[in-house]
């Protein structure tokens, strides 16, 4: 009798060099698992062990070893008829393998992908996913972390936190807020603001007025072409009023490029529009006509954050055909979930700009640092 042992990642390559090796009348002896290599313990990779043996068919009665013997991560074993008056150890140990074999099969069918993280692994995987963050975000996120582990000690808290925040912070791109140089301005700056209706784009747009009027001492002007809502347009006048900043109501394409020509001596010209559905073609159109007109220098897309990941995608891809060139997320404040935030600003090709906090004006604004936002995902 001729017996050889076979390792290979899987039981189906593992037959498949028994039979290249010693043909089809070859038997299963004895059939091993086991997991070797990783990095501090973590991320071993599984193996399986196969003793195989041959001979000739006046000793043992063969069956031919096929491909259709493996199935579910089973091995359907072959028949061995006793042939002989005392107990055969051969067929004792087949029969003590293959019931190891169906209890092995059982747990790779109650296998989950999850099994390939350690406990503190899935612990934090867990904690991202309770923040919304898409699967494939938190497991490149969470392997990175693990890897990063020192393997001399078991590391702190605040160090694993650390790390999975910088891990976190990788795929992010630099936030990109309003900047005005203080050298003289040649023409002034327009900035429009678009998003669906109820975001808030004129009081973030009042906040930023605020914020370079008073505090950064520029000449700010408003337009509004948010004729929909009267409240809105009163809105600006109030805050315009306020901080001696004109304000104008445009009613038409021609008004537009009328009240443009009427503030060019302003530095930043801030262009407030009605919120569009982006289900609604003829609405989008028209906003499309009046941006076509002001020709603005930035196109700000406001996002709540009280919306759901799959509308936010939604969204911007209907708000693409504006040229839009950055992201705003508003009612920071009115969550506890950041993860669809994150998916947002992993997947699209726009910056994060600012997040608004509350209504207070100037004051609930904020550049949208990406540590800040990691540091959301990851607190306790």
């Amino acid at each position: 009798m001729r017996v050889k042992r076979f390792v290979a990642n899987d039981i189906q390559t593992a037959i498949t060099k028994i039979k290249n090796e010693m043909g089809n009348d070859a038997v299963i002896l004895h059939t091993r698992y086991f997991k070797e290599g990783g990095i501090l313990g973590f991320f071993k990779k599984n193996y399986v062990e196969v003793t195989a043996a041959t001979e000739g068919r006046n000793n043992l009665p063969q069956r031919p070893l096929k491909q259709s013997m493996v199935q579910s991560q089973t091995v359907e074993l072959p028949v061995v008829p006793a042939v002989q008056k005392t107990p055969d150890p051969l067929a004792m140990e087949l029969a003590d393998m293959k019931a190891a074999i169906t209890q092995m099969s059982e747990l790779l069918e109650n296998s989950s992908d999850t099994t390939r993280f350690p406990k503190l692994g899935k612990d934090l995987l867990l904690r991202l996913r309770k923040q919304e963050v898409e699967e494939k975000n938190a497991e490149r996120a969470v392997k990175a972390t693990l890897q990063q582990l020192s393997p001399q000690r078991k590391p702190p808290a605040e160090k694993i936190n650390e790390l999975l925040s910088a891990n976190l912070a990788k795929p992010l791109k630099k936030s990109k807020p309003i900047i005005i140089k203080n050298t003289r301005i040649k023409r002034p700056k327009v900035y429009a603001m678009v998003g669906p209706t109820g975001v808030g784009k004129t009081t973030t747009l009042a906040k930023l007025a605020s914020t370079f009027s008073v505090i950064e001492q520029k000449k700010v002007a408003f337009i509004t072409i948010d004729t929909y809502r009267i409240a809105a347009a009163e809105q600006l006048k109030v805050i315009g009023e306020i901080m001696g900043t004109p304000v104008i109501v445009v009613y038409s394409l021609a008004q537009l490029q009328e009240s443009l020509a009427e503030v060019l001596d302003n530095d930043i010209i801030f262009i407030d529009t009605a919120g569009r559905s982006h289900k609604n073609s003829a609405q989008m159109e028209e906003l499309k006509n009046y941006l076509e007109i002001a020709g603005p220098d930035e196109i700000f897309l406001a996002l709540s954050c009280t919306a759901k990941y799959s509308d936010m995608l939604n969204i911007i891809t209907a708000y693409e055909d504006l040229k839009i060139t950055r992201l705003i997320f508003t009612k920071l404040d009115e969550t506890s979930y950041y993860g669809a935030i994150y998916n947002v600003a992993c997947k699209s090709k726009y910056p994060l700009s600012y997040f608004t906090t509350g209504q207070s004006i100037p004051d609930d604004i904020e550049v949208a640092d990406p540590v800040k936002l990691v540091q959301l995902l990851t607190k306790e």
